[in-house]
């Protein structure tokens, strides 16, 4: 005689699974229904920071905001070189001195980031730049604007390098070999405050949610029911119809940089807001570059340090590496030129 009891609760038991499975599937498209799109802003490291976040309801929001919020406010407090008695401020009085300063994580991880850019675009991005740009600073207050003379930028270039930071990752000191040595966070800060906002936003359980730190956008999983975010890119405002690009993200950060809207003229010449730290001097030139990498830290000081490279150049740099991608555009009396990366045109449109 067949025993059909096995079969029979193999049957059940089949049956409740494919019945969990379907409530559960129902369940979570009705939970991804109840997100409600939030959005703030606050005005943070001079900028007008904005976060975009989907949570279940305005309490959730509002908190995990608030302290992705607080966060950068203390990041700025750690790298500003505008405050007094940033962290960033007092590590730099301490050059020249031989003494190594146990400094916060986050600044600690900023200048490894900082000297791993610095030594991919051999130099051409650096954070020790602090006494160049803010010398700069002043020569845009003045009413008549002049060409330091080479003396002067001689004086200032011999206080940087990027080579004249000291890490000690065992017991996260930093030290400034040269006396008279600044820092200035400025092409890399914003970018990695943004990564930071997303990283608070999902200890509240947020995992989509886009963080856009004055242009320097991070963003994690896309909305629900969306497969990326779409920023938009501007090239052109100077034109009746601005021409721009919409940028596919996912997961990832992009950062803008260049001098088609910054810079100063001096005798007729334009030069970028973006400081060469090999010459002392802006870029004479009109250009604006974009990339898109894995970390804000990245995009954001790699976009200053491409602003400041033959295109050509810059783009064979971007394409070794890994999950790295940018567009540049460089203005001239023909018009405005474009290059892009090898994988730009798949997250573009």
């Amino acid at each position: 005689m067949i025993n059909y009891k096995p079969l029979f609760i193999l049957l059940i038991c089949l049956s409740l699974s494919v019945t969990f499975l379907l409530f559960f599937n129902l369940n979570e498209r009705l939970f991804q229904q109840e997100l409600q799109r939030f959005t703030f802003q606050s005005y943070q490291m001079g900028s007008m920071f904005t976060i975009v976040l989907y949570a279940e309801n305005d309490s959730v929001a509002n908190l995990a905001s608030s302290a992705a919020f607080d966060r950068i406010e203390e990041l700025n407090r750690i790298m500003s070189d505008y405050m007094k008695n940033s962290e960033i401020n007092l590590l730099s009085q301490s050059s020249g001195s031989g003494t190594s300063v146990k400094v916060s994580d986050p600044l600690f991880e900023i200048l490894k980031e900082s000297i791993w850019v610095s030594e991919l675009t051999n130099g051409l991005f650096d954070v020790t730049a602090g006494p160049l740009t803010q010398f700069w600073r002043s020569i845009r207050l003045m009413s008549e604007p002049e060409i330091p003379n080479e003396t002067e930028l001689a004086n200032l270039i011999e206080r940087t390098g990027y080579q004249n930071i000291l890490l000690d990752s065992k017991s996260k000191t930093a030290e400034l070999v040269k006396e008279g040595m600044k820092l200035d966070l400025g092409g890399i800060a914003k970018g990695y405050a943004a990564d930071a906002a997303l990283s608070v936003l999902k200890q509240f359980g947020i995992s989509s949610a886009l963080a856009d730190a004055g242009g320097d956008i991070s963003v994690s999983n896309a909305p629900p029911k969306r497969e990326y975010w779409e920023t938009i890119l501007i090239v052109d405002q100077s034109e009746k119809n601005p021409l721009h690009i919409i940028l596919e993200l996912n997961n990832t950060a992009v950062a803008t940089s260049g001098d088609l809207h910054q810079y100063i003229e001096i005798d007729g010449l334009r030069y970028s807001h973006i400081i060469n730290p090999k010459t002392g001097i802006g870029a004479i030139g009109q250009i604006q570059a974009t990339v898109i990498a894995e970390k804000g830290a990245h995009a954001d000081a790699l976009s200053t340090a491409l602003t400041l490279m033959d295109p050509n150049k810059g783009l064979e740099l971007v394409n070794t590496l890994k999950n790295t991608e940018a567009i540049i555009f460089f203005r001239t009396k023909e018009g405005l030129h474009e290059w892009r990366s090898e994988g730009f045109s798949a997250i573009s449109k």
